[in-house]
Formats: C-alpha cells, structure tokens, sequence
C-alpha cells in the first residue's frame, strides 16, 4: 500500500509542475480565486473552476453580473465582476466592461438617483467610490496584461472624463503610446492633458511642439489652439513660435 502510495506521487508530481507552469503562463497564479468567487460559483462550479472550467465559469458569473445589471444591484453587480476578472485575467474585455460598468454606470445611476437616497453630498461621494472601483479594475487588469495599450488608454479616460485628475491622465496616455498596437492618437492627449497641469506647461509645450513638427497629420485643432495658448503664456518669442505661420 505505502509503495502504491509513493509510486503515484512519484507519476503525480511531474504532471502538477507541468499544471503548475501552464497556470502561470496563462496568469492564473497571478489571480486568487477567493471565498467570494466560491460563494458565487457554489461548490460544484467551485471544483469546475479548479479543473480546468475557468473560461466557462467566468462566463457564467458574466452572466450573472448582466442580471445584477439589470436590477441595478451595483454592490452584487461589483462582486461578479471581481470574480469573473479573477478567473480570466488575461481576457482583457473582462477588465475594460468591469471598469466601465463601475465607473460610469453605477456612478452615473448613484448620482441621479434621489429616489435611493436624497442627500446630493452622499450620492457624489458615491459617485467617486464607483470612480475608484473602476480604477482598481484597471489597475487590476494592467497587472494581469502589463503591454495592453488598451487598458491604460482606458485610464487615462478614467482620469481626464471622471476624476478630473490630468496629471494622471497624461500619465496614463503616454504609457499607452509605448504599447504595442496604441492608438496614434493617445500621443496628442498625453500632451494635451499635461498641458492641463499647473507647473507642467514648458514640458507641455515642448511635447506638442515636437509634435507640430512631426507633420500635418498631427496638427490637429486642439494642438494648435493648446500651442498659441502656451506659447502666449510663456512668453515665447515671436520668431520661435512654432504656431505663428511666418515661421518655417
């Protein structure tokens, strides 16, 4: 009995490393399946997710995230999202509808409804609490997929439309313009929100210049409009004015 016993660790312990190496390259290990998800996969789903189920039971809390949803439970609707994210960390969309349901939904509900609670100083606090549950799940997310140009673009959104924090903001942008497969665009609002920075607007005006000089296809209003303002506020002289067209 004991030579079985040990014979089968023996054969069992190559199988779990190889286990081991597959959940780590797909970032399993990275994310805990806590007692939260348990609760909500129930023991059968629970052992499932264990087993090699994850995609599908990430799809089945999904779902039931998109009933919460419905109901405008935003406290169960966050709980499933959590859950759903922890079971498939690299499935980007995942991350990016987790925030978006959290950030902009839930706290667009909270802040106008004074059916559920009438005092407006407690629904705008709710309103920022949704905010930075939308932000941990970026943040969350960027852990899981550190290259996904998508998912910064998608905080520096948060940022500049929700929090009104641009530092940030640009922060956010200008690491989502060093990811494979950015947008060309998320360069331009890098700058554009710095420029929105007390004390940042020389390095602000330095970044869209050497935009302006990259071409046409950057001189878009906004840049245009940002470097006359900056170039006025800094008192750069005439003849070094990228905007003023008598200059080459």
């Amino acid at each position: 009995m004991l030579f079985g016993l040990l014979a089968f660790g023996v054969l069992k312990t190559p199988a779990e490393h190889h286990l081991l190496e597959e959940e780590r390259a797909c970032g399993f290990q990275l994310a805990q399946v806590n007692n939260n998800t348990r609760a909500q996969l129930g023991q059968m789903g629970f052992i499932a997710a264990l087993s090699g189920f994850r995609a599908v039971m990430a799809d089945f809390l999904w779902i039931q995230a998109g009933n919460s949803f419905e109901s405008t439970d935003w406290a169960r609707l966050e709980v499933f999202l959590h859950s759903a994210t922890q079971l498939q960390p690299r499935a980007v969309v995942f991350w990016e509808m987790a925030h978006y349901h959290m950030a902009y939904d839930a706290a667009i509900a909270v802040k106008g409804d004074e059916s559920r609670q009438p005092n407006q100083a407690l629904r705008r606090r709710a309103e920022r609490e949704f905010h930075q549950i939308g932000e941990g799940f970026l943040l969350r997310g960027i852990q899981f997929n550190p290259d996904n140009a998508r998912l910064y673009e998608c905080l520096g959104n948060l940022y500049k439309n929700r929090m009104q924090d641009h530092l940030k903001a640009s922060q956010s942008y200008a690491c989502s313009a060093q990811k494979p497969g950015a947008m060309g665009y998320v360069r331009r609002f890098a700058a554009f929100e710095l420029a929105k920075v007390p004390g940042k607007e020389q390095e602000a005006y330095e970044q869209l210049k050497e935009l302006y000089l990259e071409g046409p296809q950057q001189r878009v209003p906004t840049l245009l409009t940002l470097l006359k303002e900056l170039e006025q506020k800094l008192a750069v002289p005439e003849d070094l004015r990228v905007s003023n067209p008598q200059n080459p």
